[in-house]
């Protein structure tokens, strides 16, 4: 396995992994409770969302690929190389000379169209289609909730790393391809000394916990009216300074 960035011919697949392998996680259940009456919904605007992190100059959009080496794995599955199994989603939000310099790497021409069609696709298609497989009260509970951990934690915390999102094809699970992903970003906010984000449901909040995120808060969720709710932890981890890191492995 190895990591590389994510292309848009990956899109299609990067969908699939998703709306397969988040069913078991309550945070994808409590937003999008009508998917399995309108997959299609599902499907649609997920590859939609991806493809707007893939542009975003902001985002680092990571996958886990498989290479030659791991068709002898023990599995009833057909390995393919260069097949997607794992991604995830970094944000680096700041205001300092880092984060701009980074940012520039997707300045280019082509990403930059690239980034501007897809919002004249996410407007046009906003404004034609509703989205059938949402609970939209709930993702309101939901962004009241990120405003509030945004207010009470990080207001005064602009240079930070944020996993936005990470997933694992279910077929693939323990195999060390998220574990690989979280280390970059953790390796990176390390160098920058930067701090990093994640708001984790009870299906990440383990692994998180086991490389150095620490809790800020537990918020229940829960649209008004509604018995349905959901929990989520507000966590943070702080950089490790890198004599730190020298010293643990002497």
């Amino acid at each position: 396995m190895y990591i590389r960035g994510a292309t848009a011919r990956d899109l299609h697949r990067l969908a699939e992994i998703t709306i397969t392998s988040l069913k078991d996680d309550p945070a994808f259940d409590f937003m999008w409770p009508y998917r399995h009456e309108y997959p299609e919904d599902n499907f649609f605007f997920w590859q939609q969302t991806l493809q707007s992190w893939l542009y975003d100059k902001k985002i680092t959009f990571l996958v886990t690929v498989l290479d030659t080496s791991d068709c002898g794995l023990e599995s009833q599955i057909e390995i393919v190389p260069d097949t997607v199994i794992s991604y995830a989603i970094w944000a680096r939000h700041g205001n300092s000379n880092t984060a701009r310099q980074r940012w520039r790497a997707k300045n280019t021409f082509f990403n930059n169209i690239d980034a501007l069609t897809t919002k004249m696709e996410v407007w046009s298609h906003g404004r034609k289609y509703r989205r059938r497989d949402a609970d939209f009260a709930r993702l309101l509970a939901l962004d009241k909730m990120g405003k509030a951990i945004e207010e009470q934690f990080w207001k005064d915390m602009p240079e930070r790393w944020v996993l936005e999102l990470m997933v694992t094809h279910v077929d693939f699970r323990r195999r060390g391809a998220a574990t690989e992903l979280l280390k970059w970003g953790l390796n990176e906010a390390d160098r920058e000394k930067a701090p990093c984000k994640v708001e984790a449901s009870p299906m990440g909040k383990l692994l998180y916990a086991a490389n150095g995120f620490h809790d800020l808060a537990l918020f229940t969720v829960s649209a008004e009216g509604q018995k349905e709710s959901l929990e989520l932890w507000a966590m943070r981890r702080d950089p490790v300074l890198q004599e730190l890191q020298d010293r643990t492995r002497t």
